[in-house]
């Protein structure tokens, strides 16, 4: 018997979202917008045109570093590809110190847009400095802290 004849007789029953998966959903889309609003990435064409590289040899790089772990980008519902510019020095190439630290977070199984909250969020293990302030700082051991924090 097909699967369509075993159903045929079967009440619609609705999709059910729970208060729950609705209130994380809702949290979720803000920590999103924050971040989007925040000034803390960069696409990949600003990535290209900072460093005089061609927009399709730009998104190689950053495929390649993501590839290897190194970097962190989401891909917006337009297909816009943005970097997190704390991943970056001041040449816009990758910033080793804290492509170590992605990596970590990445290995630890963050996915892009939480890494790149993390990076942007004041942090308890960090006194509550976010850890992009303390890399600012040079403090990469206590950002090592705050991630021994996350995986222990």
């Amino acid at each position: 018997m097909s699967t369509m004849a075993l159903l045929a007789g079967a009440p619609v029953v609705a999709p059910v979202l729970d208060a729950a998966a609705a209130a994380h959903a809702t949290l979720v889309n803000r920590a999103r917008s924050a971040l989007l609003e925040s000034g803390t990435a960069t696409t990949v064409s600003q990535l290209a045109a900072a460093t005089g590289r061609s927009v399709p040899t730009a998104r190689r790089w950053v495929a390649r570093k993501r590839d290897a772990a190194r970097l962190v980008a989401v891909t917006l519902h337009d297909g816009t590809l943005l970097v997190p510019t704390v991943q970056l020095d001041e040449a816009f190439d990758l910033d080793e110190l804290i492509a170590d630290r992605t990596q970590r977070l990445i290995e630890y199984g963050m996915g892009p847009w939480a890494i790149w909250d993390w990076w942007q969020v004041p942090n308890g293990w960090l006194d509550g400095r976010t850890p992009t302030e303390a890399a600012e700082a040079g403090d990469y051991d206590d950002i090592d802290r705050a991630i021994d924090g996350l995986t222990q």
